[in-house]
Parts: structure tokens; sequence; C-alpha cells
């Protein structure tokens, strides 16, 4: 990735807040394969999503948006054909194309039929004026999120991590894109789960990959309110059960086999302590997590946007909060959402509860900092009945 390269997405990134986006630099598509001349468990590389943007729709969909951002001379009209295959393969909303040089007029009539917005990087900084924002995005330290030498700091700790948090920040890099939208509920635990040795609440870069763990865990929250509301919003614990299980087909399957198993355990013929149930222990736990955000999904890309930011300052040590980078615009009950997501993956994972903690004292503003009238829109949220409970 050249100095150039990264000057685009962070440009690119700044644009996607702007238009109401929780962005994301640097998505690799990957899977695992088996190649007769490599032997078994073979990793090929799809592609990268040079810088992702995450919304939600009205009705509660998630909306996405994908930029692509090349320096040089390479031909603008052959990457939007790859471009658009990318669009359909991750089901994005919106596509851009950014060049650090002029694009031609027939690359741009191309764009326009592909459905795709080619810009220079001059054309970013004009549409971000289209896009008045309240937040301080030009002003420290939010303005942070969008230099170059910062963002180039914080993906450069990402690779100085101890080994044994290979398995999760490999799973958080590559294989949350690419598994199936109802796996990652439980696989994102499970990978915090294998790691919770590991990961200790002192080490502020622990913290930032948790905080951006969280990231991930409230995006896939949203993906499966969204499913849960198409067919079960009244009744979301049985929404969540055939989320999770992959339909009702796959519930009565496993749950015929969980009886099954029972049996075998009455006849003493299989150990009590052989789970037996399909679902997760902390799926009670989940679903009240869901009630949370569904009452307050207007929250969702606000509380993305603080875990983004303190996740970002967090991993290169730099001590703020989501209240000093967003100033006024400060959301307290956005703030809650984001802790009770932490909070839920601490508790779920069986992870230090220091990192809870350290994540809450980043995310929640300190009660004596807020206003004394509770209905104030910068209230401190422990002031607030959100019915959102931290899991401490």
């Amino acid at each position: 990735m050249s100095e150039l390269d990264l000057g685009l997405k962070v440009s690119a990134r700044r644009l996607l807040w702007r238009m109401g986006y929780s962005t994301r630099i640097d998505v690799p598509l990957r899977a695992y394969g088996s190649n007769p001349a490599q032997g078994a468990g073979t990793v090929e590389s799809y592609t990268d999503l040079d810088v992702l943007g995450v919304a939600l729709i009205p009705g509660g969909s998630v909306g996405t948006a994908i930029v692509d951002c090349k320096t040089g001379g390479s031909s603008a009209i052959s990457r939007m054909f790859w471009v658009r295959g990318l669009v359909d393969f991750f089901g994005a909303s919106s596509a851009y194309v950014v060049r650090d040089r002029e694009i031609s007029s027939g690359a741009r009539q191309l764009a326009a039929r592909l459905d795709l917005t080619a810009l220079t990087g001059s054309e970013v900084s004009a549409l971000e004026q289209l896009h008045p924002s309240p937040l301080p995005l030009d002003e420290e330290p939010l303005s942070n999120l969008f230099s170059p030498k910062h963002v180039a700091a914080v993906l450069q700790r990402y690779t100085e991590q101890d080994k044994k948090l290979k398995s999760l920040l490999e799973y958080r890099q590559f294989d949350y894109w690419i598994y199936d939208e109802h796996l990652n509920p439980v696989q994102m635990v499970e990978h915090l789960r294998g790691v919770r040795r590991t990961l200790d609440g002192r080490n502020p870069q622990h913290v930032a990959i948790l905080l951006d763990c969280a990231w991930l865990y409230l995006l896939t929250m949203t993906h499966a309110i969204d499913q849960i509301r198409r067919v079960h919003v009244s009744n979301v614990a049985l929404g969540l059960k055939e989320y999770l299980l992959g339909g009702p087909a796959r519930v009565r399957e496993k749950e015929n086999i969980a009886t099954l198993l029972g049996e075998l355990q009455a006849a003493g013929e299989l150990p009590d302590t052989v789970s037996i149930d399909p679902l997760p222990p902390y799926t009670i736990a989940m679903a009240e997590l869901l009630n949370r955000i569904m009452r307050r999904s207007e929250k969702v890309v606000d509380s993305l946007r603080y875990l983004e930011y303190v996740s970002s300052a967090t991993m290169v040590s730099a001590k703020t909060s989501a209240s000093e980078g967003f100033g006024d615009n400060y959301d307290p009950v956005a703030a809650k959402i984001a802790e009770n997501v932490v909070a839920f993956l601490v508790q779920s994972a069986d992870l230090d509860g220091r990192l809870l903690v350290a994540a809450r004292a980043l995310l929640i503003q300190p009660a004596d900092s807020a206003p004394e009238n509770p209905g104030s829109p910068t209230a401190s949220a422990d002031q607030l009945d959100l019915g959102l409970t931290s899991q401490s």
C-alpha cells in the first residue's frame, strides 16, 4: 500500500463519514480451499476492499458503500468492471472509484452505466462540501481518523501483536467477511474465548482489539435484527434461535438430535458433562442485547463510530475518549449501546474484566462531567433509564 493510496483512503473515509457511515479501511476477502498441489488448508485470496462504509437505511437494514482507491497508471476502465463485480459479490448499496489523476470521459460514461461514482482526489474534496457534518471532523482528536500517519500506525500495530492472538486477528480481518452472517454471532464469541488467557485489560492494544471486535459484533447484531424483524419481530427469542441455527428446518433437526442425545444421557451412555443444547449458553444474554439494540436502532451508526474512533485511538495509546472526540455531538445513549456490546463479549467469552473497565472509561462520559438534567441530550448514560444494564 503506497502512501498515496493511503491518502486517498483516508479522504474517502472522511467523505463516507460526512455521508453518515461508519467505516473500515482495508478489508481483505479470502477463503480456505483444497489445492492438490499445495495440500489441504490452502488460503485463496479473492480481493480486498479499500474502504468499507456501513450505515442503516430506513427499516433497519444494513446499507454498505465500498470505495476503490488507486494511484498510478492502472486502467480505470478495467478496474470499474472489477469493482462492479465486487459490488455484486459483497452486496454493496453504492460504490466509488477514486483516482489520483484525471479520469477520461469514456471511463466516466462507463461508471454511469455500471452504477458507480468516479472521482478524482480533488472531486472527493468537492463532494465533501455537499455533505456538511456537525461533527468536528477537521479538529483533533477526531481528525486523527483521517490522518494517513495515524491510520498507518494503527494498521502497523495490528501486525505486531502476540502470535497467540493470531486466530482472533485473522478472524476479524479475513474470515468474518466470508462466513455466512448467521455464524458470526457465535464465531466471534468463540474466537475471543480461545484467546481469553492472552487478552489483558492492562494492555491498551488488547483493549483496542476488543473494541474493534465490538464494532464487528454490533454490525453482526444489526444483520441479525434485520433478519429477525422480517419473520419474528414480536418473538426475538424464537427469531434468534432460527437465525443462529440456519432456519426452521435446521432448528427441528438440531432439536431432534438433542432429544436423542438426551435419551443417551438418561441411559448413562453419554456423560452428563456433555452439552446437548444446540444453542450456546449465552443465547439468552444475546437475545437481551438484540432487544436493547433493536429499541435504539437509530443510534447504531453513532455506536459504531464511537467504537471505530476509540479503538483506533487506543491502538496507538492515544488517551482520548468518545466524549472528547465527539464533543457536543456525543450521545450517551449511543455510547451505552456500544458499552453493552463490549460487556456482552467480555461476559460471554469469559474475558478479563479489566477489559470492560478500560473500554467503559473510553466510551461512557463520567457522571461528574455531565449535566444534572437527565433529560439533556448530553446527559451521562448512567443517568438515563434505558433498560441497558451493564454486564460488569
